[in-house]
């Protein structure tokens, strides 16, 4: 079995496959849905170092290509390996290979509001309409009695056709392809569920390896979304810059030390830090400004995902200088597992939480819309 996958038994229950395809590793997570109780069947993680030596997808100025048979062959050793059951499967998109916009339309009934997409995304749109796929959601209004705000989403057919592809080679039966600001907004509604954070307004920051997504969440609906270019890979260089290492050994020292103070290094790796991480703490500022000004809400709590949430003393930073309540996200909270892994998968949380809210979604768990 690979290293990181743990296995655990399910009967007479139906289950799914999220997977998170990251520049330089690949999330795994199996759930199933036995009647309205869901449980984590499977789940893991591999990096692209361990077997091709090069990020599983790589990322151009206008697009995004991946590592295709490769990627699909490896996928398919994982699901072999690691004895996952279900052959169904989501992917997320990541949202830098998305345009994401939002607009009102006038009132109407629900099945005429595509035909009203399709005409009025074309000025956001950077790319003929025949060479995207449109998705859209409600995040305001009621069909039929009121005017509608509508979030959209275009993602590239080629990009569309290179996750095909993949799934094609790695033997799965590919059901959705999925933004993944969307299956990250998913697994945090999922695990707020019947809590008091379930009606806040929410700010999820997404650290990526290459970029960041920083998202606003009203009741548990996506409201607005931003990409921006600072990720952990831009972290971990300034730190083996500063320190003239490799780059695995500044990686390695900024997941050990990160923001911590008097870390006994030679420079002071949370100086070194601090100017990326103000740049997206601004980044985040700007969204939160721009959401009050529209909709005349603050942020209420902040939830950080991805592989940078658990660097030390950034929760901690960002609450701060946020003045927010800050947490990270905890996407199995909710989900039953074996009591033994629960302080694993709390610490992993903010890892797994895409993929997680993939496989809600093929059970069709979680989904909310105004």
């Amino acid at each position: 079995m690979l290293e990181g996958f743990r296995r655990f038994l399910s009967f007479g229950s139906k289950r799914f496959l999220g997977i998170d395809i990251g520049t330089s590793s690949v999330r795994v997570v199996e759930l199933a849905r036995k009647k309205n109780e869901l449980e984590l069947t499977n789940y893991g993680e591999l990096k692209s170092s361990s077997f091709i030596k090069k990020p599983f997808r790589i990322l151009t100025k206008n697009s995004i290509s991946f590592s295709n048979d490769e990627l699909g062959k490896i996928l398919k050793a994982i699901v072999e390996e690691a004895e996952i059951e279900t052959k169904e499967v989501n992917l997320g998109i990541p949202d830098f290979a998305s345009f994401f916009t939002s607009f009102e339309v006038p009132v109407m009934a629900k099945n005429e509001i595509s035909q009203a997409v399709q005409y009025e995304v074309r000025p956001y749109v950077p790319l003929p309409l025949t060479e995207v796929t449109l998705d859209w959601t409600i995040i305001s209004g009621e069909p039929s009695k009121t005017p509608l705000k509508v979030l959209v989403v275009a993602i590239p057919n080629d990009i569309i056709a290179q996750y095909q592809e993949i799934a094609r080679i790695a033997g799965l039966e590919l059901k959705t392809l999925e933004s993944e600001v969307f299956a990250l907004t998913r697994a945090v509604a999922m695990s707020n569920r019947g809590s008091s954070d379930e009606n806040k307004v929410l700010g999820l920051l997404d650290i990526g390896a290459r970029s960041s997504t920083c998202s606003i969440v009203d009741k548990g609906v996506l409201k607005t979304s931003h990409s921006f270019k600072i990720g952990g890979n831009e972290l971990t260089e300034v730190v083996a810059k500063s320190l003239n290492i490799d780059y695995n050994e500044g990686e390695e020292i900024k997941l050990k030390h990160g923001l911590l103070p008097d870390n006994g290094l030679k420079r002071d790796i949370r100086k070194v830090l601090v100017p990326l991480v103000d740049s997206i703490l601004e980044e985040m500022r700007e969204a939160f400004r721009s959401f009050y000004r529209q909709e005349g809400k603050e942020v209420e709590k902040v939830v950080l995902a991805g592989g940078v949430a658990n660097m030390p003393g950034i929760k901690d930073y960002f609450q701060a200088s946020l003045k927010k309540d800050t947490s990270l996200a905890d996407p199995f909270l909710n989900i039953r597992h074996p009591a033994v892994i629960t302080n694993n998968l709390k610490e992993s949380g903010p890892l797994y939480a895409v993929a997680v809210g993939l496989a809600l979604n093929g059970l069709e768990y979680g989904n909310k819309s105004n």
